[in-house]
Protein backbone atom coordinates (compact mmCIF):
# COMPACT_ATOMS: atom_id res chain seq x y z
CA UNK A 1 0.00 0.00 0.00
CA UNK A 2 1.14 3.49 -0.81
CA UNK A 3 2.32 5.29 2.42
CA UNK A 4 0.00 8.06 1.06
CA UNK A 5 -2.63 6.28 2.44
CA UNK A 6 -2.40 5.04 5.68
CA UNK A 7 -5.14 1.92 6.57
CA UNK A 8 -5.04 0.06 10.11
CA UNK A 9 -7.76 -1.02 12.72
CA UNK A 10 -8.01 -0.54 15.98
CA UNK A 11 -8.21 -3.17 18.85
CA UNK A 12 -11.53 -1.61 19.69
CA UNK A 13 -13.13 -2.44 16.01
CA UNK A 14 -12.28 0.97 14.29
CA UNK A 15 -10.93 0.97 10.90
CA UNK A 16 -9.07 4.10 10.08
CA UNK A 17 -8.16 4.87 6.70
CA UNK A 18 -6.01 8.41 6.80
CA UNK A 19 -5.34 10.17 3.70
CA UNK A 20 -1.68 11.21 4.01
CA UNK A 21 -0.76 13.35 1.43
CA UNK A 22 -0.92 16.74 3.60
CA UNK A 23 1.63 18.93 1.70
CA UNK A 24 -0.90 18.58 -1.32
CA UNK A 25 -3.54 18.85 0.57
CA UNK A 26 -4.61 15.48 0.58
CA UNK A 27 -5.29 15.42 -3.28
CA UNK A 28 -6.26 11.88 -4.65
CA UNK A 29 -3.75 10.13 -6.49
CA UNK A 30 -4.84 7.13 -8.83
CA UNK A 31 -2.49 4.98 -6.13
CA UNK A 32 -4.68 6.28 -3.56
CA UNK A 33 -7.48 5.74 -4.69
CA UNK A 34 -6.79 1.76 -5.58
CA UNK A 35 -5.64 1.98 -1.80
CA UNK A 36 -8.73 3.19 -0.46
CA UNK A 37 -10.84 1.00 -2.60
CA UNK A 38 -8.80 -2.32 -1.86
CA UNK A 39 -8.80 -1.64 1.95
CA UNK A 40 -12.60 -1.05 2.27
CA UNK A 41 -13.48 -4.21 0.15
CA UNK A 42 -11.02 -6.06 2.04
CA UNK A 43 -12.68 -4.70 5.68
CA UNK A 44 -15.97 -5.05 4.46
CA UNK A 45 -15.75 -9.05 5.18
CA UNK A 46 -13.46 -8.69 8.15
CA UNK A 47 -15.47 -9.06 11.74
CA UNK A 48 -12.85 -7.07 13.66
CA UNK A 49 -14.20 -3.71 11.60
CA UNK A 50 -17.17 -2.27 12.97
CA UNK A 51 -17.07 1.31 11.64
CA UNK A 52 -14.63 2.96 9.31
CA UNK A 53 -13.12 6.46 9.95
CA UNK A 54 -11.81 8.52 6.90
CA UNK A 55 -9.55 11.84 7.70
CA UNK A 56 -6.96 13.50 5.99
CA UNK A 57 -3.88 14.41 7.47
CA UNK A 58 -2.94 17.60 9.05
CA UNK A 59 -5.28 20.67 9.85
CA UNK A 60 -5.48 22.19 6.35
CA UNK A 61 -7.63 19.49 4.46
CA UNK A 62 -9.51 16.36 4.55
CA UNK A 63 -9.12 16.58 0.95
CA UNK A 64 -8.43 19.05 -2.11
CA UNK A 65 -9.91 16.29 -5.09
CA UNK A 66 -7.87 14.41 -7.16
CA UNK A 67 -4.57 14.63 -8.74
CA UNK A 68 -5.35 16.60 -11.36
CA UNK A 69 -1.67 17.22 -12.43
CA UNK A 70 -1.43 13.20 -13.10
CA UNK A 71 -4.20 13.48 -15.28
CA UNK A 72 -2.74 16.66 -17.00
CA UNK A 73 1.00 14.42 -17.25
CA UNK A 74 -1.13 11.24 -18.74
CA UNK A 75 -2.66 13.66 -21.63
CA UNK A 76 0.12 12.98 -23.76
CA UNK A 77 -0.50 10.04 -25.35
CA UNK A 78 -3.63 7.55 -25.92
CA UNK A 79 -1.59 5.00 -22.86
CA UNK A 80 -1.71 7.90 -20.55
CA UNK A 81 -5.41 9.02 -21.33
CA UNK A 82 -6.00 5.33 -21.06
CA UNK A 83 -4.63 5.56 -17.47
CA UNK A 84 -6.63 8.68 -16.29
CA UNK A 85 -9.96 7.30 -17.46
CA UNK A 86 -9.04 4.04 -15.41
CA UNK A 87 -8.14 5.61 -12.44
CA UNK A 88 -10.90 8.12 -12.98
CA UNK A 89 -13.23 5.21 -13.35
CA UNK A 90 -11.72 3.63 -9.66
CA UNK A 91 -12.75 6.74 -8.31
CA UNK A 92 -16.42 6.73 -9.20
CA UNK A 93 -16.26 3.40 -8.03
CA UNK A 94 -14.74 3.93 -4.60
CA UNK A 95 -17.32 6.95 -4.33
CA UNK A 96 -20.33 4.39 -4.77
CA UNK A 97 -18.56 2.08 -2.39
CA UNK A 98 -18.88 4.14 0.32
CA UNK A 99 -22.38 5.25 -0.49
CA UNK A 100 -23.39 1.31 -0.20
CA UNK A 101 -20.71 0.54 2.73
CA UNK A 102 -22.62 -2.43 4.76
CA UNK A 103 -20.87 -0.46 8.01
CA UNK A 104 -20.96 2.78 9.06
CA UNK A 105 -18.36 5.48 7.23
CA UNK A 106 -17.55 8.33 9.59
CA UNK A 107 -16.17 11.05 7.12
CA UNK A 108 -13.83 13.89 9.30
CA UNK A 109 -14.71 16.97 6.72
CA UNK A 110 -12.33 19.64 8.34
CA UNK A 111 -10.84 22.21 6.31
CA UNK A 112 -10.64 21.89 2.54
CA UNK A 113 -13.02 18.99 1.20
CA UNK A 114 -13.31 19.67 -2.99
CA UNK A 115 -13.94 17.67 -6.19
CA UNK A 116 -12.39 14.32 -5.17
CA UNK A 117 -12.99 15.03 -1.76
CA UNK A 118 -16.64 15.70 -1.96
CA UNK A 119 -17.01 12.60 -3.91
CA UNK A 120 -15.31 10.23 -0.89
CA UNK A 121 -17.41 12.32 1.81
CA UNK A 122 -20.66 12.44 0.09
CA UNK A 123 -21.94 8.64 0.54
CA UNK A 124 -20.23 8.43 4.37
CA UNK A 125 -23.56 7.78 6.80
CA UNK A 126 -22.05 10.71 8.93
CA UNK A 127 -20.55 13.48 7.44
CA UNK A 128 -18.84 16.06 9.94
CA UNK A 129 -17.48 19.66 9.64
CA UNK A 130 -16.28 22.64 11.31
CA UNK A 131 -15.60 25.96 11.19
CA UNK A 132 -12.69 25.37 8.85
CA UNK A 133 -14.71 23.42 6.51
CA UNK A 134 -14.33 24.90 2.66
CA UNK A 135 -16.45 22.61 0.50
CA UNK A 136 -16.43 23.10 -3.31
CA UNK A 137 -17.32 21.86 -6.80
CA UNK A 138 -14.33 23.80 -8.28
CA UNK A 139 -14.03 21.75 -11.51
CA UNK A 140 -14.92 24.29 -14.63
CA UNK A 141 -11.87 26.35 -13.06
CA UNK A 142 -9.73 23.62 -14.57
CA UNK A 143 -11.93 23.19 -17.65
CA UNK A 144 -13.78 20.06 -16.69
CA UNK A 145 -16.70 19.53 -15.21
CA UNK A 146 -18.59 18.79 -11.94
CA UNK A 147 -18.28 14.78 -11.38
CA UNK A 148 -18.39 12.40 -8.59
CA UNK A 149 -22.02 12.28 -8.55
CA UNK A 150 -22.99 16.41 -8.77
CA UNK A 151 -25.41 15.70 -11.41
CA UNK A 152 -27.21 14.11 -8.77
CA UNK A 153 -26.24 15.99 -5.84
CA UNK A 154 -26.38 18.99 -6.92
CA UNK A 155 -29.90 18.37 -7.97
CA UNK A 156 -30.96 17.94 -4.37
CA UNK A 157 -31.32 21.47 -3.66
CA UNK A 158 -33.05 23.84 -5.44
CA UNK A 159 -32.27 23.82 -9.49
CA UNK A 160 -30.71 27.45 -9.11
CA UNK A 161 -28.36 26.76 -6.59
CA UNK A 162 -27.00 23.34 -7.75
CA UNK A 163 -26.36 25.05 -11.07
CA UNK A 164 -25.10 28.04 -9.34
CA UNK A 165 -22.26 25.72 -7.46
CA UNK A 166 -21.66 23.40 -10.92
CA UNK A 167 -20.86 26.41 -12.98
CA UNK A 168 -18.70 29.02 -10.84
CA UNK A 169 -17.79 26.42 -8.45
CA UNK A 170 -18.36 28.62 -5.22
CA UNK A 171 -16.37 27.81 -1.92
CA UNK A 172 -19.06 27.18 1.04
CA UNK A 173 -18.37 26.51 4.78
CA UNK A 174 -20.26 24.31 7.12
CA UNK A 175 -23.91 25.79 7.15
CA UNK A 176 -24.04 26.13 3.35
CA UNK A 177 -22.88 22.52 3.23
CA UNK A 178 -25.22 21.13 5.73
CA UNK A 179 -28.16 22.90 4.23
CA UNK A 180 -27.51 21.70 0.88
CA UNK A 181 -27.34 18.45 1.89
CA UNK A 182 -23.50 17.80 1.22
CA UNK A 183 -22.90 17.26 5.23
CA UNK A 184 -24.96 16.65 8.27
CA UNK A 185 -23.16 17.14 11.54
CA UNK A 186 -21.33 20.10 13.09
CA UNK A 187 -18.77 20.39 15.75
CA UNK A 188 -15.68 22.75 16.43
CA UNK A 189 -12.61 21.98 14.19
CA UNK A 190 -10.36 22.05 18.30
CA UNK A 191 -13.15 19.09 18.98
CA UNK A 192 -12.19 16.66 16.32
CA UNK A 193 -9.23 15.45 18.28
CA UNK A 194 -11.81 14.37 20.79
CA UNK A 195 -14.48 12.93 18.71
CA UNK A 196 -11.26 10.75 17.12
CA UNK A 197 -10.38 9.99 20.30
CA UNK A 198 -13.93 9.31 21.24
CA UNK A 199 -14.74 7.02 18.49
CA UNK A 200 -11.40 4.66 18.51
CA UNK A 201 -11.60 4.10 22.61
CA UNK A 202 -15.19 3.21 22.27
CA UNK A 203 -15.28 -0.89 22.24
CA UNK A 204 -17.24 -1.30 19.33
CA UNK A 205 -17.62 -5.03 19.31
CA UNK A 206 -19.43 -4.97 22.55
CA UNK A 207 -22.20 -2.76 20.57
CA UNK A 208 -25.80 -3.92 19.81
CA UNK A 209 -26.71 -1.13 18.03
CA UNK A 210 -23.40 0.88 16.44
CA UNK A 211 -24.99 3.51 13.81
CA UNK A 212 -26.98 4.90 17.18
CA UNK A 213 -23.86 4.01 19.24
CA UNK A 214 -21.82 6.48 17.28
CA UNK A 215 -24.65 9.07 16.88
CA UNK A 216 -24.68 9.06 20.34
CA UNK A 217 -20.46 9.78 20.06
CA UNK A 218 -21.05 13.03 17.83
CA UNK A 219 -24.02 14.04 19.99
CA UNK A 220 -21.38 14.63 23.46
CA UNK A 221 -19.62 17.42 21.03
CA UNK A 222 -22.22 18.06 18.62
CA UNK A 223 -23.29 22.00 18.49
CA UNK A 224 -25.76 24.30 16.71
CA UNK A 225 -25.50 24.10 13.00
CA UNK A 226 -24.51 27.63 12.13
CA UNK A 227 -26.54 29.45 9.41
CA UNK A 228 -26.45 29.31 5.69
CA UNK A 229 -24.49 32.52 4.88
CA UNK A 230 -22.81 32.70 1.43
CA UNK A 231 -25.52 30.92 -0.01
CA UNK A 232 -28.42 32.64 1.69
CA UNK A 233 -26.35 36.30 0.74
CA UNK A 234 -26.69 35.69 -3.07
CA UNK A 235 -29.96 33.84 -2.80
CA UNK A 236 -31.63 37.03 -4.57
CA UNK A 237 -28.82 36.77 -7.64
CA UNK A 238 -28.78 33.50 -7.99
CA UNK A 239 -32.42 32.92 -8.22
CA UNK A 240 -32.32 35.59 -10.81
CA UNK A 241 -30.08 34.45 -12.84
CA UNK A 242 -29.41 30.73 -12.65
CA UNK A 243 -32.56 29.55 -13.35
CA UNK A 244 -32.46 29.95 -16.94
CA UNK A 245 -32.99 27.37 -19.80
CA UNK A 246 -29.87 27.99 -21.58
CA UNK A 247 -26.22 29.01 -20.30
CA UNK A 248 -26.44 31.34 -23.17
CA UNK A 249 -29.53 33.36 -21.37
CA UNK A 250 -27.80 32.99 -18.12
CA UNK A 251 -24.74 34.96 -19.01
CA UNK A 252 -26.86 37.43 -21.19
CA UNK A 253 -28.62 37.82 -17.82
CA UNK A 254 -25.78 38.39 -15.19
CA UNK A 255 -24.47 40.70 -17.84
CA UNK A 256 -26.96 42.92 -17.71
CA UNK A 257 -27.26 43.05 -14.08
CA UNK A 258 -24.97 46.24 -13.05
CA UNK A 259 -25.13 44.23 -9.44
CA UNK A 260 -21.43 44.03 -7.66
CA UNK A 261 -22.12 39.90 -6.86
CA UNK A 262 -23.56 39.57 -10.46
CA UNK A 263 -20.75 40.92 -12.36
CA UNK A 264 -18.29 39.41 -10.13
CA UNK A 265 -19.87 36.45 -10.93
CA UNK A 266 -19.97 36.79 -14.70
CA UNK A 267 -16.04 37.63 -14.69
CA UNK A 268 -15.54 34.66 -13.40
CA UNK A 269 -17.76 32.81 -15.83
CA UNK A 270 -15.77 34.59 -18.72
CA UNK A 271 -12.73 33.23 -17.73
CA UNK A 272 -13.61 29.48 -17.65
CA UNK A 273 -13.53 27.79 -20.42
CA UNK A 274 -17.11 27.80 -23.20
CA UNK A 275 -17.30 24.46 -23.24
CA UNK A 276 -16.73 23.08 -19.99
CA UNK A 277 -19.42 25.60 -19.37
CA UNK A 278 -21.72 24.19 -21.90
CA UNK A 279 -21.16 20.52 -20.93
CA UNK A 280 -21.38 21.17 -17.25
CA UNK A 281 -24.74 23.12 -17.81
CA UNK A 282 -25.99 20.47 -19.82
CA UNK A 283 -24.81 17.62 -17.47
CA UNK A 284 -26.68 19.02 -14.38
CA UNK A 285 -30.15 19.95 -16.22
CA UNK A 286 -29.87 15.91 -17.39
CA UNK A 287 -29.12 15.32 -14.23
CA UNK A 288 -32.43 16.71 -12.95
CA UNK A 289 -33.99 13.16 -14.25
CA UNK A 290 -31.39 10.89 -12.33
CA UNK A 291 -32.94 8.90 -9.53
CA UNK A 292 -30.07 7.72 -7.72
CA UNK A 293 -26.37 8.66 -6.73
CA UNK A 294 -25.30 5.69 -8.48
CA UNK A 295 -26.69 6.69 -11.77
CA UNK A 296 -25.08 9.81 -11.66
CA UNK A 297 -21.46 8.34 -11.61
CA UNK A 298 -22.39 5.41 -14.06
CA UNK A 299 -22.94 8.86 -16.68
CA UNK A 300 -19.79 10.54 -15.47
CA UNK A 301 -17.63 7.43 -16.28
CA UNK A 302 -18.28 8.56 -19.85
CA UNK A 303 -18.23 12.05 -19.95
CA UNK A 304 -14.88 12.09 -17.72
CA UNK A 305 -13.47 10.23 -20.58
CA UNK A 306 -14.84 12.57 -23.15
CA UNK A 307 -13.00 15.29 -21.16
CA UNK A 308 -9.46 13.07 -21.61
CA UNK A 309 -9.42 13.69 -25.04
CA UNK A 310 -10.59 17.48 -25.13
CA UNK A 311 -7.84 20.23 -25.57
CA UNK A 312 -9.28 22.17 -23.18
CA UNK A 313 -9.01 20.28 -19.99
CA UNK A 314 -5.33 20.59 -19.83
CA UNK A 315 -5.11 24.06 -21.74
CA UNK A 316 -7.32 24.43 -18.08
CA UNK A 317 -5.07 22.39 -15.81
CA UNK A 318 -1.97 23.97 -17.62
CA UNK A 319 -2.82 27.59 -16.93
CA UNK A 320 -3.85 26.86 -13.66
CA UNK A 321 -1.81 24.11 -12.36
CA UNK A 322 1.27 24.34 -14.35
CA UNK A 323 2.49 27.42 -16.06
CA UNK A 324 0.36 29.32 -13.48
CA UNK A 325 -1.40 32.57 -14.19
CA UNK A 326 -0.99 31.78 -17.88
CA UNK A 327 -3.72 33.22 -20.35
CA UNK A 328 -5.61 30.22 -21.37
CA UNK A 329 -6.23 29.74 -25.36
CA UNK A 330 -9.65 27.45 -25.84
CA UNK A 331 -11.30 26.11 -28.64
CA UNK A 332 -14.14 28.38 -28.39
CA UNK A 333 -13.67 31.89 -27.17
CA UNK A 334 -17.25 32.63 -25.72
CA UNK A 335 -20.03 30.59 -25.32
CA UNK A 336 -22.23 31.56 -28.29
CA UNK A 337 -19.84 29.91 -30.41
CA UNK A 338 -20.34 26.53 -28.97
CA UNK A 339 -21.79 23.92 -31.54
CA UNK A 340 -24.68 22.25 -30.04
CA UNK A 341 -23.37 19.01 -31.49
CA UNK A 342 -20.17 19.64 -29.53
CA UNK A 343 -21.94 19.57 -26.37
CA UNK A 344 -23.73 16.65 -27.15
CA UNK A 345 -21.22 14.41 -28.39
CA UNK A 346 -19.69 14.36 -24.47
CA UNK A 347 -23.10 12.72 -23.65
CA UNK A 348 -23.24 9.90 -26.93
CA UNK A 349 -21.76 6.86 -26.34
Amino acid sequence: MTTDVQAYVTKTGVGVITLNREKSLNSLSSRMVKAINETLHAWKALDDVMLVLLEGAGEKAFCAGGDIKELYYNGNNHEGRAKSIAFLELEYDTDQLISDYPKPIIALMDGIVMGGGVGLSYGADFRIVTEKTKWAMPETAISFFPDVGAGYFLNQVSESIGMYLGLVGETIQAGDAIAIGAADRYVQSEDICKLREILIDSEWREVSDVYTSIDQCIRELNIPVPKSERLHHLAPVIETHFAHSSLIEVMNSLRGDSSSDAQTIYKKLQNRSPLSLHVTFAHLKKGRNLSSFKEALEIDKHVASRFMECQDFYEGVRCLLVDKGAQPTFEYQSVQEVPTETVRSFFEK
